[in-house]
This record gives C-alpha cells, structure tokens and sequence, in this order.
C-alpha cells in the first residue's frame, strides 16, 4: 500500500472552482482499480489551503494514476487556480501496520 499527502494552496476566490473540478476527476480516479482512496480536504481555518489524502494498493495503481487523462484534465483545469505546485509526500506502512494495510 502507498499513501499520497499533497498539500497545496488555492486563491481564495478560486476555491469553489477548484472544488468542482477536482470532484470531476475524484470520480474516475475512484473507480481506477488500485485506488482505495481519493479525498480532497480544507485545512481549518485556512481559505485557500488543502489537503489530498490517497492511498493505493500498488506502484502500479500509483503510477496510472499519475498517468491517467482525468488527471492531466484536472491539472489544466486548475493551473490558473493555485498558487504554486503541490508538496506531495508519499508514504507506505511499516512494522506491524503492513499487515494491516493488506
């Protein structure tokens, strides 16, 4: 299992169309298999900041991801929303967590 933290910052007038096209691409990503989740949250108190939470079962199911047209879609769509690129950290379980994440 891998996880993606991105964080990235919106204009605060953008935000409504940021939401939306996000959740025009959020519906192909989930029905990509090896995606177990893709969520897009507002940090509190905050007007333009937010928070992708993904998980994926595989390198692979990440990858695609990456790879897919609804992706590129939403990254065009967005560009002119946000205020720089996203920070992403990806992440898999140690220790006694990897038996959980399977």
């Amino acid at each position: 299992m891998f996880n993606v933290i991105a964080t990235i910052s919106v204009k605060p007038e953008c935000t409504e169309d940021f939401e939306a096209a996000v959740a025009t691409a959020r519906a192909a990503f989930l029905t990509d298999e090896g995606c177990l989740r893709y969520d897009l949250q507002r940090v509190a108190r905050s007007e333009g900041d937010y928070v992708f939470i993904e998980a994926y079962d595989s390198k692979d199911a990440l990858r695609r991801h990456g790879e897919m047209a609804e992706f590129a879609a939403m990254g065009e769509a967005t560009k002119t929303y946000v205020t720089g690129p996203p920070r992403v950290t990806v992440t898999s379980p140690v220790g006694d967590q990897v038996d959980l994440a399977r």
